[in-house]
């Protein structure tokens, strides 16, 4: 069985505190190569009873605030809002510096081109190619897809927060792996009267290569951390629940109930490529979303992607990330950890010199 390790990094540096982690315990699990795997906190517990038949009407109670019961319910249902999983502190002190990418909410609502221009300018469309379609009802619009900005964000308080401990320790929790990476990483922000950003119901089949192995051990796990709070009325997410058939999983959302995943700044909603869900439209006057996609997959697991770092990993902002990174963190990208056959003395002193200020001792203990 493979060693637990602590998984709890340095946070969002400033001012602010982090949660405090909570005590226990999950059961072992095989990750994809069938070596058993020790998740750290939480522990386990029953899952609540009816949260996936609530609405919109009631959607402000749909977050789960104590971690086992979320993990579990994700686990449980393949989808969970995990209420106020980061402090709100820890949020607004990187959400100062997110006006730094984005224009604020009243300089774009303001009728100013140049703050239009800037949101469509510096944001990246993902090269999306949607037919033409006009502009009422749930459809694939080219736009909705604006407003993206791909990590390392030109930002040290955001792209710790991409890191934040309790992200990924609820991540690692709720898939029963400790060795996991990150393979999706960016912001999203939205401004009612960009476009109509309602989507029909779908399922991100497009992370995948192969068909999705829907068990654990091996399901990957999509999440939105909330930068803002995401009321009714500026496009939470709508979920419609697992496969309508769990023995072929892609053949329409189940009937039912549709659920709002509306939460305070600092929940963070996390589903399963098996989950149907959609974009819904802004309809607040001068209204604003924006989210940090988190997304996680098993160590190893190279048929799951979507976002790649290595391309920048010679970039300003990722060289002053990574000299702040713990082992654990820069493992979550895919670097090898202390005592990995890939380190050397000179490699440890290279990576010294790649990034200025890393502490490398944990590397260069582990050789010892």
């Amino acid at each position: 069985m493979a060693a637990s390790r602590n998984v709890a990094g340095p946070g969002v540096a400033g001012p602010h505190g982090v949660g405090a982690d909570a005590a226990g315990a999950i059961p072992t699990r095989p990750d994809a190569s069938g070596t058993a795997i020790t998740g750290a906190d939480y522990g386990t517990h029953a899952a609540p009873t009816s949260i996936g038949d609530r609405t919109d009407a009631d959607a402000a109670g749909i977050g789960i605030a104590d971690r086992g019961e979320a993990a579990q319910h994700w686990r449980d249902h393949g989808w969970v809002l995990v209420d106020g999983l980061v402090p709100t502190a820890d949020i607004d002190y990187a959400v100062e510096e997110l006006w730094n990418l984005y224009p604020r909410p009243d300089e774009f609502h303001g009728g100013a081109a140049e703050h239009r221009n800037r949101f469509v300018g510096t944001s990246h469309d993902q090269g999306h190619k949607f037919g033409k379609v006009g502009d009422d009802g749930p459809a694939f619009r080219a736009k909705q897809f604006l407003g993206h900005i791909l990590f390392p964000y030109e930002s040290p308080r955001l792209n710790r927060l991409q890191v934040h401990p309790d992200v990924t320790r609820f991540a690692r929790v709720a898939m029963g792996l400790d060795d996991i990476r990150i393979y999706q990483a960016r912001i999203w922000g939205k401004y009612t009267g960009v476009t109509n950003y309602e989507q029909p119901f779908h399922q991100d089949r497009n992370h995948n290569v192969v068909p999705d192995r829907l068990e654990p051990g091996w399901w990957n796990l999509e999440g939105f951390l909330y930068l803002s709070d995401v009321e009714p009325d500026v496009a939470p997410t709508e979920l419609a629940g697992g496969p309508a058939d769990a023995a072929r999983p892609y053949v329409g959302p189940p009937a039912g109930e549709r659920i709002c995943a509306a939460g305070v700044r600092g929940s963070f909603l996390a589903y399963r490529p098996d989950v149907w869900h959609r974009g819904v439209d802004l309809s607040r006057p001068g209204g604003s979303r924006f989210l940090m996609s988190a997304s996680f997959k098993p160590g190893g697991a190279d048929w799951i992607g979507y976002d790649s770092v290595q391309p920048v990993t010679v970039g300003e902002s990722w060289i002053s990330f990574a000299a702040t990174c713990t082992p654990d963190e820069l493992a979550l990208f895919g670097a090898p950890l202390p005592g990995h056959p890939y380190w050397t003395p000179e490699l440890v002193g290279a990576l010294e010199r790649r990034y200025p200020g890393i502490d490398a001792s944990p590397w260069r203990d582990a050789l010892n």
